[in-house]
């Protein structure tokens, strides 16, 4: 009840302002528990070989519209590849899908395109993106209360060391760098 009294009195008050300071306070203290600040950070600028895949989850909804599967390799001489897939529709009818993935728009197949060797502002680009690689070693508190299931999983590996972003595995990808590494893959397509 007295704080609710304070609240009403005017903002000049001592009161109120000793009152407003520590409701922020205690806000932001609530804030910072939702959101633990349990990033690593790690430099794969230097990588040999990096691979990204959407895979199943319990379900399948892989995104038709980013790329399917990617690999990046630097030769001995630092040059990079980059070869990637995309999933194109085979038929209208997900119910008829044998050899394909099944979405509600359709069936869909993987259809690899040309590899090709990157120029060297793409391939400052990459070692950019993968310098400051971030990440949660543990799963996601949520998952202590409750089951979590995607439908699809995004897989990343560099020269063997394997990451993922679902929610409830350990080493996953933070959601700004799973958004950065999106983009990347989507400009390297795009660009070729």
């Amino acid at each position: 009840m007295p704080l609710a009294l304070a609240l009403v009195r005017p903002h000049g008050t001592s009161l109120f302002r000793k009152t407003r300071n520590t409701a922020l306070l205690a806000g932001a203290s609530a804030l910072g528990a939702c959101f633990p600040s349990d990033l690593s950070t790690r430099d794969y600028s230097a990588f040999q070989s990096y691979q990204y895949e959407q895979s199943h989850g319990l379900g399948f909804c892989p995104d038709t519209d980013r790329v399917f599967a990617a690999e990046i390799t630097r030769a001995p001489d630092g040059v990079m590849s980059f070869a990637h897939s995309v999933l194109v529709k085979t038929g209208p009818d997900p119910e008829d899908c044998a050899d394909g993935v099944a979405v509600q728009a359709g069936c869909f197949a993987a259809h690899a395109k040309p590899s090709r060797v990157l120029s060297p502002q793409e391939a400052g680009n990459v070692e950019a993106a993968f310098a400051d690689f971030q990440y949660h070693k543990d799963p996601d508190s949520i998952c202590q209360e409750l089951a979590v299931d995607p439908c699809v999983i995004e897989q990343h590996v560099w020269d063997g060391v394997a990451f993922n972003d679902y929610i409830c595995g350990v080493n996953r990808v933070s959601d700004e760098q799973r958004a950065s590494i999106r983009n990347l893959l989507s400009v390297l397509r795009d660009g070729g």
